[in-house]
């Protein structure tokens, strides 16, 4: 999604000034039924979580890794695994049978991942999972169980074997031996200080998606909870980690949402630098907090992602959009306004809505957003099944700059070099219509570019090339610094950006 030449409307960071326009966000658009649910055998009373992510293959497959857990196997003691599917459209889901993990006695499955016979917790009880071993290569004890599941595709990466990275917050389970004692009985106090020190994120390659190696390598101690998320910032050609630094407000500890960065995804900076924290609005964390995942991702020039909001008083957690510029603070674009909010009553989504560990993957001209949805289960009044749902939204619609009432609307830029030949707008009239001018710096006319010489975009597209009586072809003033000039009526403006070919999109 970076592209250095496409300017979302989604902050007034490169708007001059603006005149009877109003900042508006376009809300996603929710399908009524999950696209991913426990619906196979194997997974009989589990919930599908969405604790993973969705990756896009160049040939256009989309790819989902996502948790399956959720109350113990009467049978077996198992309690859920690391499940694939894929897609074609982003809508129709499948789950191959893969034939990797042993479960329930048999490989037919969709399982990727497993820590070894009889997974989770009947493992941590007997010590067993994966070996790992510490910074300076030396024994540091097992892994068994992983949280923050989140596999991003590295076409950076020149090693094929390493096409794949599935980062994850991983533990030895037994840490938690002294909390619920009756799921870990006999567990003796140096185990469990044991289990502590091998707590952090790790990282597992894969040339495939489907066969990741069993080696976990260790990338990050002192974190705090087992939240986190890993996602490539490809502008800066760095690596961002999300997790949850230990905050304090108002006198007792919060969930707050911190980035830190790597190169190598070795080293990272530390400790993890708090971007939202609560504040007076929600009590101090009393009435809300921050849930800890705020999902960056490169879009257009810039950042953006979606920050969690758990509430403390009431239901229904969802997220804002946020916005980012490099050398400049993260920022909330409506603060208190969600841009991804739960379902109605009785949806399969009406307790939680949160987004996948990835970017929203783009469908046509369409973006989908993977979120985790949680109702309630009408039976037991209680957290039914988790399933993932999916919400659409229009390419580079996050927010835009709606006319207001009365006169035309109007934003002007400010003065920016033109480095591609056409110039193209995302537009959604309402009845009315967007022009643009191009000026000097100076604000004086450039002849043959004004809002009258400008055909109107009256259609709601996308990215619809301007057209100057119709003249599109910029060339002429490449390199140079100008001003876009655009009016505004009753429409919605939401992105501008230059191109080489008017069929670029």
């Amino acid at each position: 999604m970076h592209d250095p030449h496409l300017h979302l409307f989604v902050d007034d960071q490169e708007v001059h000034h603006a005149v009877n326009v109003l900042r508006v966000l376009n809300l996603p658009q929710r399908r009524p039924d999950p696209v991913v649910a426990p619906d196979q055998p194997w997974e009989r009373g589990f919930r599908a979580w969405a604790w993973g992510s969705v990756a896009q293959d160049p040939d256009g497959l989309l790819r989902m890794w996502y948790m399956i857990y959720g109350g113990e196997d009467p049978e077996t003691g198992e309690n859920g695994g690391f499940g694939y599917a894929q897609s074609r459209d982003g809508i129709h889901w499948e789950k191959p049978s893969l034939g990797i993990v042993s479960w329930r006695g048999s490989k037919e499955n969709n399982f990727f991942y497993s820590f070894g016979p009889g997974y989770l917790y009947p493992l941590a009880r007997l010590g067993g999972g994966l070996p790992v071993m510490d910074r300076d290569g030396n024994p540091a004890g097992v892994v068994n169980h992983m949280d923050g599941l989140t596999v991003v595709r590295d076409d950076e990466d020149p090693d094929p074997l390493r096409r794949y990275k599935l980062f994850a917050n991983m533990q030895d389970h037994r840490m938690w031996a002294k909390a619920f004692p009756q799921r870990y009985p006999g567990v003796k106090d140096e185990e469990i200080e044991r289990a502590r020190k091998v707590f952090g994120q790790y990282l597992v390659t894969s040339s495939d998606g489907m066969h990741f190696t069993r080696e976990p390598i260790f990338m990050k101690g002192q974190c705090h909870g087992d939240y986190m998320m890993v996602a490539r910032d490809h502008r800066n050609e760095q690596w961002w980690m999300n997790e949850r630094p230990r905050t304090f407000s108002s006198g007792f500890y919060c969930r707050s949402a911190g980035l830190c960065t790597s190169r190598d995804l070795l080293n990272w900076t530390s400790p993890t630098e708090p971007i939202f924290v609560p504040g007076s609005e929600s009590g101090f964390g009393r009435l809300w907090e921050w849930h800890g995942g705020m999902t960056p991702f490169n879009y257009g020039n810039q950042d953006l992602g979606f920050l969690e909001k758990w509430n403390n008083v009431g239901g229904g957690d969802a997220c804002e959009l946020i916005s980012h510029r490099d050398g400049e603070a993260w920022r909330r674009v409506k603060p208190g306004d969600l841009f991804l909010d739960h379902g109605p009553e009785g949806s399969f989504d009406r307790v939680l809505t949160y987004p996948l560990h990835n970017p929203p993957m783009r469908v046509g001209n369409k973006l989908h957003i993977y979120y985790t949805g949680y109702g309630i289960d009408p039976q037991t009044g209680n957290f039914g099944y988790g399933a993932i749902g999916v919400a659409l939204i229009g390419l580079d619609r996050f927010a835009g700059l709606a006319h207001r009432r009365g006169d035309s609307g109007l934003v002007v830029t400010k003065p920016l070099t033109i480095t591609r030949n056409i110039l193209q707008v995302n537009v959604e009239p309402m009845g009315g219509e967007v022009r643009v001018a191009i000026k000097n710096p100076d604000f004086s006319d450039l002849p043959g570019y004004s809002l009258d010489e400008c055909s109107p975009i009256a259609s709601d597209q996308v990215r619809a090339p301007v057209r100057w009586r119709g003249k599109t072809n910029l060339s002429e003033w490449l390199d140079r610094k100008l001003i876009l000039h655009f009016s505004v009526r009753n429409a919605v403006l939401y992105s501008y950006r230059l191109v080489d070919r008017e069929d670029d999109i």
